[in-house]
């Protein structure tokens, strides 16, 4: 067994008369990647200022193997006021620059020194030497990697004027500079474009030291974590393998607790009747079984109070239009500033539910504020629907009133709110979205990003609405609140825009994909599918026109007068027609044979059975089918056209 990187041994954390965390051991080794989930309040965020040192415990101990490196990266990370992308990059190499500056100083004082400084001196000298032979002797190369690795090519940026997306890029870029043994992360794809996810998730796969990462991001821990780790209660329950596998035993223990709760209340109904035989009867009775049967009743309410899962929902608009907003050739640049929507042509429909993916800084929020009318265009021609219901939720969460308390930025002191299926008091209705009533009465202000998102949604559920307007939403929600917000969006009847970093959560809700073309024109397309597919057919578009590309560098192509093309499929394509009919033939074979093996639920009885690894090829073999299956009807659309 590999060594232990760092420990937790029976931390206790209070706050005031709670304790977050309660003589809690955790123990993470060396070249291990672990995920830790958890419900919003169940102590992740208490867990990381621990680990970073921020916070120390009431009792027992936190505890970091001497030498090692650690880097770690809060929600919010924070900079020093003014300082620009390099000076907090060089910031990171603080010690590396006070390692060059000992050296310096050390040649100089070396000449002219006793015997007994000298041998002192160069034994300093040689360690220090030891250090930068690793580190490099030459700051500005790391820094231009840095830079480069995350894109950040405006180095002399303050970076308190960025946006939370670039902010988070120079946090990312300061861990990777300390090349590190220990990474802590919390949730590091907040605010990260989807080109940046994956680029943190291949820097994590490549990463060989200790890994503890607070996420919500399914995707993310599926691809990188070999263990999962839930907090729950104040206690950590322990997972082999990624998300899916979570799931998987996750599932499993929970039927199997479903059945003992059973047989709890069966046998609490039949102690129950005993007891309400009267008190002539019990006189004859035990004492002993009455305390028991008072036990078991704690016992099964308490498990029962665990499985309640609340129904969410948004509330329906009056408007019964299916063509909600139609953009014509529309258009819009700041004063002095580059075109960001390109002569865009959409039309909102009834029923669709479109993602909207492009990096940092292209405009996706300029684009939501033209459709809601916040802006107008500077070109083309808008038209929405008059009696069109609209509820957006930005990115920077200003909907709510920090002096006012939760309750009131929910009511605006009323005590009874229409949910769309009929009233109900408002305290009842915030328990639902995890506000205790004496919690209620807190400022908003004083509110975690993850409750400021959960205060939001319960608002942005109460008004009716044709079109959901939705930035990032699911930023430090819990597992289980994106779940929630997952099937309330599946179950909404209207239309939906939503920007979000989570890859997983995209693919789970969204019908269609508006995504910014990089150089390229138009400058968003709208596509059919999640961005699942969209990243898919541009891989695929990519490695086609790869050998057209250098065939060109090489001077293969001429430049000749274009030749109308005749109707039909050329001889090339009939070829690539009858190679997908056998490719798309043999995959539903594939997955038929997999379905089988899935159908049996012994594959799963253990971590090595061979539904986990079925499991995961069924997944791969229907994207596989799915990409394959499109280019078919492409060809099949194009032959029936001759």
């Amino acid at each position: 067994m590999p060594p232990i990187a760092l420990s937790l041994i029976n931390v206790t954390k209070r706050y005031g008369a709670t304790a977050s965390l309660d003589g809690l051991s955790l123990g993470l080794f060396q070249g291990e990647k672990v995920g830790l989930i958890g419900r919003n309040g169940a102590g992740k965020s208490t867990l990381f200022r621990l680990l970073s040192g921020d916070e120390t415990p009431d009792a027992g101990a936190v505890v970091v193997t001497q030498g090692l490196r650690i880097a770690r990266l809060s929600q919010e990370p924070h900079f020093a006021r003014g300082a620009t992308v390099r000076e907090a990059l060089e910031a990171t190499l603080a010690d590396h620059a006070a390692f060059l500056a000992r050296h310096r100083e050390i040649h100089d004082s070396l000449h002219g020194a006793g015997a007994e400084a000298e041998l002192r001196l160069f034994d300093e000298l040689q360690a220090i030497e030891h250090n930068l032979d690793h580190w490099g002797w030459d700051l500005l190369p790391r820094l231009k990697a840095a830079a480069t690795t995350w894109g950040l090519a405006d180095l002399e940026a303050e970076v308190e004027s960025l946006s939370g997306g670039w902010r988070k890029r120079v946090a990312l870029a300061q861990a990777w500079l300390k090349e590190p043994d220990v990474l802590v992360l919390d949730e590091p794809t907040n605010h990260l474009d989807p080109e940046q996810v994956e680029r943190l998730e291949s820097w994590l796969l490549a990463f060989e030291g200790a890994l503890l990462l607070i996420t919500h991001d399914r995707h993310l821990l599926d691809a990188v974590v070999t263990r999962m780790l839930e907090l729950e209660e104040g206690t950590l329950r322990s997972y082999d393998g990624g998300y899916s596998d979570y799931l998987l035993e996750k599932s499993d223990r929970e039927f199997r607790e479903a059945r003992l709760t059973e047989h709890m209340q069966n046998r609490l109904r039949r102690e129950m009747a005993w007891l309400r035989r009267g008190a002539k009867a019990r006189t004859r009775k035990s004492k002993l079984r009455i305390e028991e049967v008072l036990d078991l009743k704690s016992s099964v309410e308490d498990r029962t109070r665990l499985e309640i899962r609340q129904e969410l929902a948004f509330t329906k608009g009056l408007n019964r239009s299916d063509a909600l907003i139609r953009a014509e050739a529309i258009r819009f640049a700041y004063p002095g500033g580059d075109e960001l929507l390109g002569s865009l042509d959409l039309s909102l429909q009834r029923g669709m539910r479109i993602a909207l993916l492009g990096p940092n800084g292209c405009g996706k929020s300029t684009l939501l504020k033209v459709l809601l009318g916040e802006l107008e265009p500077t070109g083309g021609a808008l038209t929405r629907h008059p009696k069109l219901a609209v509820t957006a939720i930005s990115q920077g969460r200003g909907e709510l009133d920090g002096a006012r308390s939760i309750l009131d930025n929910l009511a605006d002191r009323a005590s009874v709110v229409d949910t769309g299926g009929g009233s109900m008091l408002a305290h009842v209705y915030l328990t639902r979205f995890g506000f205790p009533v004496a919690q209620q009465s807190r400022p908003a202000s004083t509110l975690s990003g993850g409750e400021r998102n959960r205060l939001l949604l319960a608002k942005a559920m109460l008004g009716p609405a044709d079109l959901l307007v939705l930035d990032e939403p699911t930023n430090d929600l819990d597992i289980p609140t994106l779940q929630n917000l997952e099937e309330a969006l599946l179950g909404f009847d209207g239309t939906l825009v939503l920007v979000s970093h989570d890859r997983f959560f995209l693919d789970q809700v969204t019908t269609h994909t508006l995504a910014w073309n990089e150089g390229g024109s138009p400058r968003w397309e709208l596509y059919e599918g999640p961005p699942s597919t969209v990243r898919s057919l541009r891989q695929a578009r990519a490695a086609e026109s790869t050998p057209a590309k250098m065939a060109s560098s090489r001077g293969v192509l001429r430049a000749e007068t274009a030749k109308p093309r005749k109707a039909g499929l050329s001889q090339k394509e009939q070829r690539r027609l009858g190679e997908v009919e056998q490719a798309l033939a043999s995959l539903q074979a594939r997955c038929a044979a997999l379905d089988g093996i899935l159908a049996v639920p012994s594959a799963f009885l253990r971590p090595d059975s061979p539904g986990h690894q079925a499991l995961k090829d069924r997944d791969s073999a229907q994207t596989d089918l799915d990409l394959l299956e499109l280019e078919w009807l492409e060809l099949e659309e194009k032959r029936g056209g001759a």
